[in-house]
C-alpha cells in the first residue's frame, strides 16, 4: 500500500488554481490601457475588478453543492474551459458592457475551478499532509496573479491587452487537455450522484446552519475585501500619485502581491506547531487594519507606502491559509467539504465585489486615496472581532486528529 502523497498529481491539481489566478493578475496591470480602448470611468474600472467574482456571490454555496454532486473534476475541468472561452471572447469585445460580460463567464469557471480542486487535493492528499497540502493549495492566488504581473510587461512588448485576453485562452484550453489525462485515475473517488435539488437544498441549509463554517465565511469576507481592494488599485495608485510607468508599477503590484506567500507558508508552519488559528487571524487583522493606513497616508514618500503594501500582504496572508486549511474540519460532514468550501468563496467573492467599487466611490467623493485607510481599517478591526468568535467553536475530527481552531 503507497503511504506517500502523490505530489506530481497534487502540483498538477496547484497549476489549475494558478492559471485560474492568471485571470485576476492580467487586469490591473492593463486597466489604464481598457480605460482608453473603451471609454471606461475609474468607478466602472472597478467593477471590472470586482464583477468576476460577481457569479461566487450569487452561487458559490450552491456551485460546491453541485461539485459534490456531480463530481469535483468533471466541475474543475468545465471551469478551465469556462475561463478560456470568456477570455477568447473578451479580446474581441467593443464595449464595455461586452466585455463586462465575458468577466462573467470567466468568473464563473473560476469559482468552477476554486471549489472543486481542493477537494480533490483533499481527496487524493494522505492525512499527514493534509495541512501542507492546503497551505500550499492558499498560495495559487498571490502565486499566479503575481507571475502574471511579472509577464504582462513582456507579453504587452509584443501585443496589446487584447493579445493578452488570447494568450490566456490559448494556456487554459492547453492546460485543460493535460489536466484532463493527468487527472482521470481520480475520477473513481468522487462518482457523479446525479443532480437532485432537494438534496442541494439540504445540504446547503446544513452548512449554512452550522456556526464553523458560517465565521469561517465571514472571516473571509473581511480579507477578500481588504486584499483585492489594495492590489487591485495599487497600479492605478502609485501611477497618479509618483508617476511609475504600467510596467513599473505592474512589477510592484507583483511583488506586493507575491510576498502573500510568505504568510501563507508561514500559516501552515505555525499551525502545524500547534499555534491557534484564531490567533494568526486576530493578527492579521490589527496588523492589516494598520498597514492600510500606512498604504493611503499621504506623503511624498514612496517607499512608506509600499512599505505598508509588502506589511499589509505578508500578514494578510496568514488569513486565506488559516481559513481555507480549517474547511475540512468545520465542514458539518466529509461529504460537504466542497459544500462549505463554497459558501466560504462566496462570502469571500461578496468582499471582492463591494470592496473596489466602494474604495473608487470614497475617492471620487473625496478627492483623496487617503479614504482608504478607515474603510480598511474598520473591516479589519471586525476581522478581529470574529476571530474570537472562531475560538468559541469546536471542530470536527479527521482522522483522530483535532485541528485546533
Amino acid at each position: 500500500m503507497n503511504t506517500k502523497s502523490p505530489w506530481g498529481l497534487i502540483f498538477i491539481l496547484f497549476g489549475a488554481g494558478i492559471l485560474s489566478a492568471f485571470q485576476v493578475g492580467k487586469v490591473p496591470p492593463v486597466l489604464s490601457d481598457m480605460r482608453a480602448d473603451l471609454g471606461i470611468s475609474l468607478f466602472d474600472a472597478g467593477w471590472l475588478l470586482s464583477v468576476f467574482t460577481f457569479t461566487g456571490l450569487l452561487m458559490g454555496t450552491f456551485t460546491g453543492a453541485i461539485a459534490d454532486a456531480v463530481g469535483h473534476r468533471r466541475l474543475m475541468l468545465a471551469g478551465l474551459v469556462l475561463q478560456a472561452t470568456g477570455s477568447l471572447l473578451g479580446s474581441f469585445a467593443l464595449s464595455y458592457p461586452g466585455l463586462l460580460a465575458t468577466r462573467i463567464l470567466e468568473g464563473t469557471g473560476f469559482l468552477a475551478v476554486i471549489i472543486s480542486t481542493p477537494t480533490l487535493i483533499f481527496q487524493v492528499v494522505k492525512p499527514r499532509d493534509l495541512k501542507l497540502a492546503l497551505s500550499i493549495w492558499t498560495c495559487y492566488v498571490p502565486l499566479g496573479v503575481s507571475l502574471m504581473m511579472v509577464l504582462l510587461p513582456v507579453i504587452l512588448m509584443g501585443t496589446d491587452w487584447r493579445g493578452v485576453w488570447q494568450i490566456n485562452a490559448v494556456v487554459l484550453s492547453a492546460y485543460t487537455l493535460l489536466l484532463s489525462k493527468k487527472t482521470a485515475p481520480i475520477r473513481f473517488m468522487n462518482p457523479s450522484r446525479g443532480i437532485r435539488f432537494k438534496k442541494i437544498r439540504q445540504d446547503m441549509v446544513t452548512t449554512l446552519k452550522s456556526p464553523g463554517p458560517l465565521v469561517l465565511s465571514l472571516i473571509f469576507v473581511t480579507y477578500a475585501l481588504q486584499w483585492l481592494t489594495v492590489m487591485g488599485f495599487l497600479p492605478t495608485l502609485i501611477n497618479e500619485k509618483y508617476g511609475f510607468s504600467k510596467s513599473e508599477a505592474s512589477l510592484l503590484t507583483a511583488g506586493m502581491v507575491f510576498v502573500n506567500i510568505f504568510g501563507n507558508l508561514a500559516a501552515g508552519r505555525l499551525l502545524e506547531m500547534g499555534l491557534a488559528r484564531f490567533k494568526l487571524i486576530a493578527l492579521a487583522g490589527v496588523v492589516m487594519g494598520i498597514s492600510a493606513m500606512v498604504i493611503y497616508l499621504d506623503t511624498p514618500h514612496f517607499i512608506i507606502n509600499y512599505s505598508g503594501c509588502l506589511i499589509f500582504s505578508i500578514f494578510g496572508g496568514l488569513i486565506p491559509a488559516c481559513v481555507l486549511g480549517a474547511v475540512p474540519a468545520y465542514a458539518p460532514s466529509k461529504n460537504l467539504v466542497a459544500t462549505t468550501n463554497g459558501l466560504v468563496v462566496q462570502f469571500g467573492q461578496f468582499g471582492q465585489v463591494i470592496g473596489p467599487p466602494v474604495l473608487a466611490f470614497l475617492v471620487s467623493q473625496t478627492g483623496s486615496w487617503t479614504a482608504g485607510s478607515w474603510f480598511l481599517g474598520c473591516v479589519a478591526g471586525l476581522g478581529v472581532v470574529l476571530s474570537f468568535f472562531l475560538s468559541r467553536i469546536h471542530p470536527r475530527q479527521r482522522g483522530g486528529d483535532t485541528i485546533r481552531n
